[in-house]
């Protein structure tokens, strides 16, 4: 019976998971507002009834697809925080995979901001919470802890500057790689911005 139950249920969320695909894969051609409930139920092959079982409204996928994205990029970055790595390389890693998560979403992202900026809209938190925030100061504590990092800051400023980093390299028009970006800000926030010695 059991079995039977984790059978169901493993096939309810491959199907929960194939709406939500091809739903994203429609918005990025056409739109959300110009896609339907029918256009996708009839790709997935489903009564358009059928939608309701799984997801609340069209916007809803949009929360779903991005927080499945951020729950596998948290899980990565908690894997690299019970790593054996140091401080610096913990963050170093972490803001790889922040920056690759959300150079791999950006049409998601995109869209989801359009509906989590919309004024008419409810429930228009963001997916991720807090997880990140707490990686990050875990990894800045255990820094200062094993004399990795400076004392006389307090963590919650390397948490705010690190945090910053991700924000204004997010909304940034510069003409860069998202990567680039992020890397030439982390290496100013480890080694300041002053010419060392001997440096050409």
């Amino acid at each position: 019976m059991l079995v039977e139950m984790n059978r169901r249920e493993k096939k309810k969320l491959q199907t929960k998971k194939t709406i939500a695909e091809i739903a994203l894969t429609l918005y990025f051609k056409k739109g959300l507002n110009e896609t339907t409930v029918a256009e996708i139920m009839e790709k997935a092959a489903l009564g358009t009834g059928t939608f309701y079982n799984y997801f609340e409204s069209k916007e809803a996928i949009l929360k779903y697809c991005l927080a499945e994205r951020i729950d596998k990029a948290s899980q990565t970055c908690e894997d690299i925080q019970s790593s054996m790595l140091n401080s610096t390389q913990k963050l170093t890693q972490i803001l790889q995979v922040i920056g690759k998560t959300h150079d791999e979403n950006r049409q998601l992202i995109s869209l989801y901001m359009k509906f989590y900026h919309n004024s008419d809209k409810v429930n228009r938190e963001p997916p991720h919470g807090n997880r990140f925030m707490e990686i990050l100061s875990n990894i800045i504590l255990e820094g200062r802890t094993k004399n990795e990092f400076r004392k006389d800051i307090p963590p919650e400023i390397i948490n705010e500057m690190f945090s910053g980093i991700l924000k204004t390299t997010m909304s940034s028009d510069l003409k860069l790689s998202f990567m680039d970006n992020i890397n030439f800000k982390y290496s100013l926030l480890l080694e300041g911005v002053i010419k060392r010695e001997g440096e050409v």
